[in-house]
């Protein structure tokens, strides 16, 4: 069976449900404040592994705190391999503060430890990298390490999956190393700024990826489902409409699902209704780690019609 290897941040969050967006000089009191283990790889490698994944491996850097010692006691519980995520005297570990109005979530980031992985602990952490397991990346650690990574997992046969978030300028950088990049999965906006095109159109965008030597370009694009594109392959998904109270982990979801059925071998179909069901059963909840749908309820909202 393929090992999932998840490298990116493991950030703590703190989530406040507000009526109103916070302005200069004034005081908004939540509705409610919930605080819960996050970041993207902790996020990602976690639902993989709730949905069934038998060997997941978290790649990062937390610091010598209680809230790394949480997220590390929360990984562990969940079943997820914390060997290779180091814990940094020298640093906090990285603290998010999210603004959720009306189901949607505004971020401030302190990313503190989640920036301090390495090229020696990525290298060390993949020495066993075999062909056919899936390695997945994201921008919450600096791109020369994602890109050392890619390299490494394209030496070693592995799948490299990229999810380009998160990515708010436009940087000619990532174009130099897109050719190690099996599947991306990116928003709407990612694609646009990797490709610096102003384009609303979703396959124009996925072709322009595709362009860069990538095998698979999946676009994930909100309330109006999600886009798969291949040379010789194109699949569309509706959302899946259950109501959204907090949309913070469901980009989340849907690539840790992702990555679970590519591991399995699932045709493209299958595996986009999975990845769907689990980012749709995640807005249902607040907070992210704890939002992350089971095996269980993924699987019975995929069937239903």
């Amino acid at each position: 069976m393929p090992r999932i290897y998840v490298i990116g941040a493991l950030v703590y969050d703190i989530v406040f449900d507000v009526p109103d967006w916070v302005q200069p000089n004034r005081a908004v009191h939540a509705k409610e404040a919930t605080t819960s283990p996050g970041g993207k790889a902790l996020n990602q490698a976690t639902a993989a592994r709730r949905l069934g994944a038998t060997d997941v491996r978290l790649v990062g850097c937390v610091g010598d705190d209680v809230f790394g010692a949480e997220m590390l006691s929360a990984l562990r519980h969940e079943g997820v391999n914390v060997d290779s995520v180091r814990q940094l005297e020298s640093c906090r570990t990285s603290i998010a503060g999210i603004v959720v109005k009306d189901g949607l979530p505004g971020f401030i980031g302190a990313p503190s430890a989640s920036r301090m992985v390495s090229e020696d602990q990525i290298r060390a952490a993949l020495a066993d990298l075999r062909q056919g397991d899936i390695l997945l990346l994201d921008f919450e650690i600096p791109q020369p390490q994602v890109q050392f990574a890619l390299q490494l997992g394209r030496e070693a046969g592995a799948t490299n999956v990229l999810n380009p978030a998160p990515f708010f300028t436009r940087d000619a950088f990532v174009l130099d190393y897109l050719h190690l990049v099996d599947v991306i999965i990116p928003n709407k906006l990612e694609a646009q700024l990797i490709l610096d095109s102003d384009t609303d159109d979703a396959d124009e965008l996925a072709t322009g990826l595709l362009q860069h030597g990538i095998g698979t370009v999946v676009l994930t694009l909100g309330e109006a489902g999600s886009l798969l594109v291949q040379a010789i392959c194109r699949a569309e998904q509706p959302a899946f409409k259950l109501g959204a109270v907090d949309t913070t982990g469901a980009s989340d979801a849907f690539v840790g699902a992702f990555c679970h059925a590519l591991s399995l071998g699932w045709q493209v179909r299958k595996t986009l209704a999975f990845a769907s069901a689990a980012a749709g059963l995640a807005c249902t909840r607040r907070g992210a780690m704890s939002s992350l749908p089971t095996l269980g309820e993924v699987q019975a909202l995929a069937a239903s019609p």
